[in-house]
């Protein structure tokens, strides 16, 4: 059997409807990494979508994280095993989707790839002056080790150090070891909430918005096609019956982030994504928000 599988998120109505009708024919058991402390309110909203997913399949399952955190290479090369995971969601890259089942639907519409910048209090005035990607290359960035979106902003000639801590990337900023740490707008302001007082020197960057076509889909372990096939069944037919735009639309992790964001009144600079897979790029227009 060919161990390569792209599902291509894509189901026809008639099929949906039939699916609906049926009864549960087949009980599944998603085993997910361990959260990273500090990450829970990121993977509420990813575990929301996929139940979502499960239901407007009408599909039975059960769901448990191991007593691991896995960074997402580790994550990605134990999902290609299939022993330990069978379900991660991480960004979109061609590598990384090599061998392994994956759901071309973005869980969060692309709000991933809309990135703020976590900088320093006193760094604002610099900021301000940004007004192109000319300017914004004078300044150095931080990523952790092995994130896609290092190589997303080196290939537009931004200045990015990587490190391989979490915490440390903040630590970066703080010193003035770099000037910033761009986070998807999902992630910035709630994780600035997270540390409360340890991150009282950072603030989200005000008027910046940088832009680039990326998002987490779920990466499902190669042995486990028929998960996948029923994950992708599932996001597809949810996002037809309004289930998921409701998720979306309601959900206070996105909405939280869209109204502090306030995105029309910042200015936005757009970048190439040369990582995706002729899939990605194959993902409906529908299936992204335009801000």
């Amino acid at each position: 059997m060919q161990r390569r599988r792209f599902i291509v998120a894509a189901a026809s109505a008639a099929g949906a409807a039939l699916a609906a009708r049926a009864a549960p024919s087949e009980r599944f058991e998603i085993v997910y990494p361990r959260i990273r402390p500090g990450r829970d309110v990121h993977a509420a909203f990813a575990l929301a979508t996929l139940d979502a997913a499960m239901k407007a399949a009408n599909a039975d399952y059960t769901i448990r994280q191991v007593e691991i955190v896995m960074e997402r290479t580790r994550a990605l090369a134990e999902l290609a095993s299939g022993t330990i995971i069978n379900l991660h969601w991480t960004s979109i890259e061609a590598q990384a989707e090599r061998g392994l089942s994956v759901v071309h639907i973005p869980i969060h519409r692309g709000l991933i790839g809309y990135r703020l910048f976590l900088i320093r209090r006193d760094r604002q005035p610099d900021f301000d002056k940004v007004e192109t990607l000319k300017d914004l290359q004078a300044l150095t960035s931080v990523q952790g080790l092995g994130w896609i979106d290092a190589g997303i902003m080196r290939s537009a000639g931004l200045s990015v150090q990587t490190t391989s801590s979490y915490e440390t990337a903040f630590k970066m900023v703080e010193g003035g070891r770099v000037d910033y740490f761009p986070r998807g707008m999902v992630e910035a302001f709630t994780e600035l909430d997270a540390r409360g007082q340890r991150g009282s020197d950072l603030v989200v960057e005000k008027r910046l918005l940088l832009v680039y076509r990326s998002d987490f889909l779920f990466y499902v372990a190669p042995t486990y096609d028929r998960l996948a096939a029923t994950i992708a069944r599932g996001f597809a037919a949810a996002y037809r019956d309004g289930s998921y735009m409701r998720l979306f639309n309601t959900h206070p992790y996105i909405q939280d982030a869209l109204k502090r964001t306030r995105s029309s009144e910042r200015r936005i600079i757009r970048l190439n994504n040369p990582y995706l897979s002729e899939e990605d790029k194959a993902i409906p227009e529908s299936y992204w928000a335009r801000l």
